[in-house]
């Protein structure tokens, strides 16, 4: 191959390495990234939501786990959470069981769904290989590596391939194995939500069928590593990630979501919820979602979840996404352990009395706000939680056990030490030590063994005596 300059038609031969860059621009710049599949024939019992993915555990006990934002270190801390519940034994009609596997739920964001996603595709296989392949990756340095990569930079010419597609992409070959929704909480593992932000609507999007129904969309065959993503999509850093809104299907449809906007209580989360999902309905005004970080909305991964009416069919107080009437009578203990790797770092320019500039207000400003709505939305859902224990005692059949909620929050500010706190409150999301990977994951066991709610919840179901009569899952909900 031979190019000429124009001026004297003068034949100037190619290096190869040149060829190589051209062929590169040209194949990169037709690169896409992996949108949603518009809703087909897909059975019911495919569906990725409660009523297929809930495990056959005991419908005596109603496990949810919460695992936040807060990168590396978030999904260090939920390891070491999932490790200690492994090791952790019930007894079980006189069967000695984990209470790993009594786990029903586990609602996750950002750094959290890394864990969350590992462990409901590959289950006990999180405890042999995710430290190597996930939580001691130097994140910072990798991604450095692929924005470097020639071929990277032609893909990200395209209009439609963006920075987080490429992670993704990544992801899905080298943590996820390419896995699907389809392949995810199959069995005995819990059903597992992934969360990230709808910012066209600032609402939480749940990667749950119930969400996707709104897009005439199937999360069956969506890449579990391109929810992940979107999940911890942070700006700048990253660009958003988009999903397609489908039009012409009957399941965006739902009657709770017309009638909460007729009854318009202005105050209601249901109303707010059902506002942003009435801009679904036109694909004309809407065609694409744009997804961020779901810290944006819910670090904690649970008001905006699992206590979601998107989830529930619009009814929260009595979980019909998760529970049918039977269920409903039979559980008895409710544990929810949220695991929060907030941190509350301080600031150079406070301790040497500086005034900040416009970058250090700026995050100031944004950790201000973030903190705080973390700290609402933990105390909104432990509202509820107990909420909904007491509405269910309220009609509970004669004869039948109270409902006790175990409500568990962990955090670095139970670090009892000063100075132990003050390092955990300083690591960064991302490149963590060796060290420091080791005593996060130690850490997560230590909070969850000091927690006084789950210390009662083992004390109080140690033994169950009698017999189950079945599971959450022998009746769809």
């Amino acid at each position: 191959m031979t190019f000429f300059f124009r001026e004297n038609r003068c034949p100037i031969p190619l290096p190869p390495l040149g060829i190589v860059m051209i062929l590169m621009l040209l194949l990169g710049g037709c690169s896409t990234g992996t949108l949603n599949t518009e809703l087909g024939g897909t059975s019911a019992a495919d569906h990725y939501d409660f009523q297929s993915r809930l495990p056959a555990n005991d419908e005596r006990l109603f496990v949810v786990l919460a695992f936040s934002g807060g990168g590396t270190r978030a999904a260090a801390l939920s390891y070491g959470v999932l490790n200690a519940l492994r090791n952790e034994q019930l007894v079980i009609d006189n069967q000695p069981t984990r209470l790993l596997d009594q786990v029903d739920v586990i609602s996750a964001v950002s750094g959290g769904s890394y864990t969350a996603a590992y462990y409901g595709l590959f289950g006990d296989r999180l405890f042999e290989d995710f430290e190597e392949r996930f939580l001691r990756r130097n994140w910072p340095r990798t991604y450095g590596w692929m924005l470097a990569n020639p071929y990277s930079m032609a893909r990200l010419i395209s209009p439609d391939f963006n920075r987080s597609d490429l992670m993704a992409e990544f992801l899905g070959k080298q943590v996820f194995d390419d896995k699907t929704f389809a392949d995810l909480s199959v069995g005995p593992l819990p059903f597992v939500i992934i969360n990230a932000t709808d910012l066209n609507n600032a609402l939480t999007f749940s990667f749950i069928q119930q969400q996707f129904d709104f897009l005439c969309s199937d999360l069956s065959n969506y890449p579990v590593a391109n929810a992940v993503m979107a999940s911890s999509t942070v700006p700048p850093a990253f660009a958003s990630m988009r999903l397609r809104n489908y039009p012409g299907c009957e399941t965006r449809n739902k009657l709770w979501v017309t009638e909460a906007l007729n009854n318009r209580n202005l105050l209601s989360r249901k109303f707010a919820v059902a506002q942003g999902l009435s801009r679904y309905l036109d694909p004309a005004q809407m065609p694409y979602l744009s997804l961020a970080d779901g810290g944006i909305t819910d670090n904690i991964g649970v008001r905006g979840s699992m206590m979601s009416p998107v989830a529930h069919r619009g009814d929260v107080q009595q979980m019909t996404g998760a529970f049918n009437r039977r269920a409903l009578e039979s559980v008895e203990k409710v544990l929810v352990v949220l695991v929060n790797a907030q941190v509350y770092s301080s600031y150079p320019w406070a301790a040497s009395g500086a005034e900040p500039g416009t970058i250090e207000t700026l995050a100031a400003s944004f950790d201000a706000a973030f903190n705080t709505l973390t700290t609402e939305n933990i105390s909104q859902a432990r509202r509820e939680f107990l909420a909904w224990g007491e509405s269910l005692n309220l009609t509970r059949p004669s004869g039948k056990p109270l409902v006790n909620v175990y409500f568990s929050t962990l955090t670095f500010n139970q670090v009892g030490d000063p100075a132990r706190r003050a390092h955990y409150n300083a690591l960064p999301t991302a490149a963590l030590t060796a060290d420091d990977v080791d005593a996060l994951i130690e850490l997560g066991g230590e909070l969850l063994r000091q927690s006084e709610p789950f210390q009662q919840f083992l004390i109080d179901t140690k033994t169950l005596p009698g017999t189950s009569g079945g599971t959450k899952t022998d009746t769809p909900p």
